[in-house]
């Protein structure tokens, strides 16, 4: 048998060099295409450039104040331990605000524009920011938003205080009944000589005075729930934060993305062109 013999498969040889080289000469196009629209390139990107400078030069500063609020609340007693019973839940306080306040959505005005919310960790304080047109003016909106809280919770005091004189009066016009009852009953022994109802009387007379202490505990309460130190409308906490700089536009990062961009666009389309001009040369040749 003749044995076969070993076939050999030729492979074709592929240069690596002339790989580099043709990488090498299509970069060297490339840049020889950029470098010819050199001129082309830099007025583009300068034009561009140009007109983020001047829409940061005509756009109208924006700056921000930050404040803290502390929901208004009344301090009540509750057994042992103090409550804090709030005009307005914070929470819904926020949406008052927000809604009420806030021109982010609104097509005609869009300033002043108000940011509120919880602080964090926090049940009752508020952080609100503000942009407007100047710091006075949005220190001028924060001012007229507290007032207009202000003025609804004044309405809330007046109606608390109301209930609480009422109380106290009540208490009062019963104090003044049980000394009445006390000054009768005193009259009373003067003319007895019988111990035993002497005795009930002195006990009658002992009773009156606890509650007449009992009493007087009540309005004394009552009193200092209407101190100011219990009753705490809606106000600034710490310090107005004012921006000496405008927080918008951001003049230095609007400039450097318009230049890049720019730029970018501008090689884009140096490419485009050529690309066109190589189709049209190619149809040229054809004909």
């Amino acid at each position: 048998m003749n044995e076969k013999k070993p076939e050999v498969v030729p492979i074709q040889y592929v240069p690596i060099q002339s790989c580099y080289e043709e990488d090498e000469i299509d970069l060297k196009d490339l840049i020889k295409t950029i470098l010819r629209y050199k001129k082309f390139i830099f007025i583009f990107t300068f034009f561009i450039t140009f007109l983020a400078g001047l829409y940061v030069y005509f756009k109208k500063p924006i700056y921000e104040i930050k404040a803290n609020l502390q929901a208004g609340y009344i301090n009540k007693w509750n057994e042992d331990r103090i409550i804090k019973e709030y005009f307005y839940n914070p929470n819904a306080l926020i949406v008052y605000i927000k809604n009420t306040y806030d021109n982010s959505k609104n097509d005609k005005i869009k300033y002043p524009k108000v940011f509120v919310s919880l602080v964090k960790n926090t049940k009752d304080i508020l952080n609100i920011k503000i942009d407007d047109f100047s710091n006075e003016r949005a220190i001028n909106y924060l001012n007229e938003i507290l007032k207009d809280i202000n003025s609804k919770e004044n309405a809330k005091i007046d109606m608390y205080k109301k209930i609480i004189n009422q109380k106290i009066k009540i208490l009062q016009e019963s104090k003044k009944q049980l000394l009445i009852n006390k000054q009768n009953y005193l009259n009373k022994i003067k003319s007895i000589n019988d111990s035993q109802i002497i005795s009930n009387l002195l006990q009658a007379i002992a009773d009156i005075q606890k509650q007449v202490l009992s009493i007087n505990e009540k309005i004394i309460n009552l009193k200092s729930q209407l101190s100011p130190l219990n009753i705490i409308k809606t106000q600034i906490i710490g310090k107005i934060e004012k921006s000496n700089k405008p927080v918008k536009p951001k003049k230095t990062l609007i400039i450097i993305v318009a230049f890049i961009t720019g730029l970018i666009l501008s090689i884009f389309l140096v490419f485009f062109i050529e690309f066109i001009r190589s189709l049209k040369e190619e149809d040229l040749q054809k004909k």
